[in-house]
């Protein structure tokens, strides 16, 4: 089994968990590990640092945008009057 091929299984491990926990935290992950796989397979080489810096950019990229894209429009709540317990 070559190294891409155990990135595949563990991205897929991850949107498995995403799908169980629903929180968008495993799926930037998921998709993270993707990017990490497609690298290992384009260069056909294992690289300790390059794939963690890869992963943990990733990461923290995707989970950014889809925190933006899936935010609910009741996250964001404004008073439309005033509240009764001020003074």
């Amino acid at each position: 089994m070559q190294i891409y091929q155990i990135s595949l299984i563990l991205a897929i491990a991850l949107a498995v968990t995403e799908l169980l926990t629903l929180t968008f935290i495993f799926l930037g992950m998921s998709v993270a590990m993707f990017c990490v796989a497609t690298l290992q397979y384009v260069t056909g080489d294992f690289n300790w640092g390059r794939e963690v810096v890869v992963f943990i950019a990733a990461s923290v990229t995707v989970t950014l945008i889809f925190r933006k894209l899936f935010k609910k429009q009741t996250d964001q709540t404004t008073l439309k009057s005033d509240d009764i317990n001020q003074y």
